[in-house]
C-alpha cells in the first residue's frame, strides 16, 4: 500500500520551466533571426499585391538598395555597441562625398579617396575625443557634430552633381557583375565582403571585444585596464571612416552628390541597427544583423516606391518598425 501511494518529488532547487515549447523557441531565436522572418513575410506580401515584386530582379533590386543603406549604417553599428549613437553620420557622408568630388578634381581620384576617407576618420576622432575625454553625451555631442558639418558644406561646397564618375569608384559600386547568368550591382558583393572582414574584426580581435566589453559594463572594462577612452574614440573613428566609405559608395552608385543627400540615412542607419538586433543599452550587436536589418529598410522602400507612399510614409513606417523593436527589447540590458 504504501508503495502506491509514495509519490516523487522534485528537489525544491531543480530549475523548472513552466513556458510552453513555443515560447521557449521563441525566447531563444537570435533577435536577427526576427529580421529575416519580417523581410520574408514583407517579400510575400508584397508579392502578392504586385506579382513583379516576387521575382528574382525584384529580389537583387531589394538587395541593392539595402547593401547601400546596410554600408551607410555600418559604422552606426561599432558606435551601438560601445553604448554611444553616432547622430553625424548623415552630414559625414554628404561631406565625404561632396570633399571627394572636389578633391578628385584638384589631385586625382585615388589622393580624393584617401582624403575622403581621411576626412570620416577626423570628424569621428573629433566625437570621440569629446564624449571620451570631455563628457558630454553621444546624442548632444553627434547632433551638434552634425550641425557643424553641414555649415561647412554650406560655407565649403556648392551644390554639385558628378556627371564622370571615376572608374576607380564604379568599380565597386555601380559596375554590373553577373554570375550564372544574374547581373547585379558591384555594390552588392562590396556590402557583403565588407560585412564579414567587419564581422571577424568585431568577433575575434581584441579591439572588438572590447568594445562589447565597454557597451556592456564600462566600469568592469575600466577595473580590468581596459583603456576605455581609447576604445571610444577609435570607435567613434571607425564610424566616421565607414560613415565616409558609404558618402563614396553612394556618388560612385548614383552619380550624384549634394549638401543634403545624407539625411535619408540618419533615421535608416538607427532603424538598420535596432531591426538587426543591437542593443541601444550597448553590448550587443552585428554588423550581420545590421545587413539584415537593412533588408528588412529595403523591402519596405520598395514597397513604399511601388505604391507611390512618399518619403513621409517611408519615415513613418521607420519610425514605428523602431518603436516596435524597442517596445519588444527596449528593457532588455543583458
Amino acid at each position: 500500500m504504501s508503495d502506491t501511494m509514495t509519490t516523487s518529488v522534485p528537489p525544491m532547487d531543480a530549475p523548472t520551466d513552466d513556458r510552453s515549447l513555443a515560447a521557449r523557441i521563441v525566447s531563444r531565436m537570435p533577435r536577427a533571426g526576427w529580421g529575416i522572418l519580417i523581410f520574408l513575410l514583407l517579400f510575400i506580401v508584397g508579392g502578392i499585391l504586385r506579382p513583379s515584386l516576387f521575382t528574382l530582379p525584384g529580389l537583387i533590386s531589394t538587395a541593392t538598395f539595402a547593401a547601400i543603406l546596410a554600408i551607410a549604417s555600418y559604422g552606426q553599428t561599432i558606435a551601438v555597441i560601445q553604448g554611444g549613437i553616432d547622430l553625424s553620420v548623415p552630414n559625414t557622408i554628404a561631406f565625404s562625398a561632396l570633399g571627394f568630388l572636389t578633391w578628385t578634381a584638384t589631385f586625382g581620384p585615388a589622393v580624393g579617396l584617401v582624403m575622403a576617407l581621411f576626412s570620416g576618420i577626423v570628424i569621428g576622432l573629433v566625437n570621440g575625443f569629446i564624449i571620451a575625454k570631455i563628457g558630454l553625451t553621444p546624442i548632444v555631442t553627434t547632433i551638434a557634430i552634425n550641425g557643424l558639418l553641414f555649415g561647412l558644406l554650406l560655407l565649403s561646397f556648392p551644390l554639385s552633381e558628378l556627371t564622370a564618375v571615376p572608374d576607380l569608384v564604379t568599380a565597386f559600386t555601380s559596375a554590373r557583375i553577373e554570375v550564372f547568368g544574374i547581373s547585379f550591382a558591384a555594390v552588392l558583393p562590396t556590402a557583403l565582403i565588407l560585412m564579414v572582414v567587419l564581422q571577424l574584426i568585431l568577433s575575434y580581435s581584441g579591439w572588438g571585444r572590447s568594445l562589447f566589453l565597454v557597451g556592456a559594463r564600462e566600469d568592469a572594462a575600466r577595473l580590468a585596464g581596459q583603456p576605455v577612452a581609447r576604445i571610444r574614440i577609435t570607435g567613434y573613428a571607425a564610424s566616421g571612416l565607414l560613415a565616409a566609405f558609404a558618402g563614396i559608395v553612394i556618388v560612385g552608385y548614383f552619380s550624384q552628390a549634394e549638401t543634403t543627400m545624407g539625411n535619408t540615412y540618419l533615421l535608416g542607419s538607427v532603424a538598420a541597427v535596432i531591426v538587426g538586433g543591437a542593443s541601444m543599452f550597448g553590448g550587443r550587436g552585428s554588423v550581420t544583423g545590421t545587413f539584415v536589418g537593412a533588408l528588412v529598410l529595403g523591402q519596405v522602400s520598395t514597397l513604399v516606391a511601388v505604391f507611390n507612399l512618399g518619403a513621409t510614409m517611408q519615415n513613418l513606417i521607420y519610425g514605428v518598425i523602431i518603436l516596435a523593436v524597442l517596445a519588444a527589447y527596449g528593457r532588455d540590458k543583458s
